[in-house]
């Protein structure tokens, strides 16, 4: 990797801890445009649905997802940042997916985005305590909460 698609994928990723969601977005699109060939295209691409994610934008959020999963469906979680994430970058977009349905509110799409999932089996997100959790589980923990509050709006 060169240095400064290193740097533009850096600077997107403090932009987005920041909450300056534009500007990640920004740095994100320049990583993709002037190294489409980068490994660090498809967490770009990732990362640009996530800050959509966070500003309420859920539709374009799962745009993204979609493009990184179809553009890149063999990606690998960028460990550059130093996170706790590892496996394929399309179990963490079926993941975002999931999640912007739910934030709409569309369960029946929820669940076609955690069906995608059980290929992912070693995609997951390491806790402190050394526990492997994959996206999977944490997809089907975020839908039976949903569901859970949906239930019991419904029961009042």
């Amino acid at each position: 990797m060169r240095d400064t698609e290193i740097q533009l994928f850096i600077e997107g990723m403090n932009s987005a801890k920041d909450e300056f969601f534009l500007e990640a977005i920004a740095h994100m699109h320049q990583l993709v445009k002037d190294f489409p060939d980068s490994e660090l295209v498809d967490d770009a691409i990732y990362n640009i649905g996530l800050c959509y994610f966070n500003m309420n934008q859920f539709e374009t959020a799962i745009t993204f997802f979609k493009k990184s999963i179809d553009e890149y469906p063999d990606g690998i979680i960028s460990v550059l940042t130093g996170g706790d994430e590892y496996g394929n970058t399309a179990a963490k977009c079926w993941y975002g997916i999931l999640n912007c349905h739910l934030a709409i509110g569309r369960i029946d799409d929820a669940k076609k985005a955690l069906s995608k999932m059980s290929v992912y089996s070693e995609s997951y997100v390491q806790k402190e305590n050394g526990e492997k959790v994959t996206y999977e589980k944490l997809a089907n923990n975020a839908l039976q909460i949903f569901t859970k509050q949906i239930n019991k709006k419904l029961n009042k």
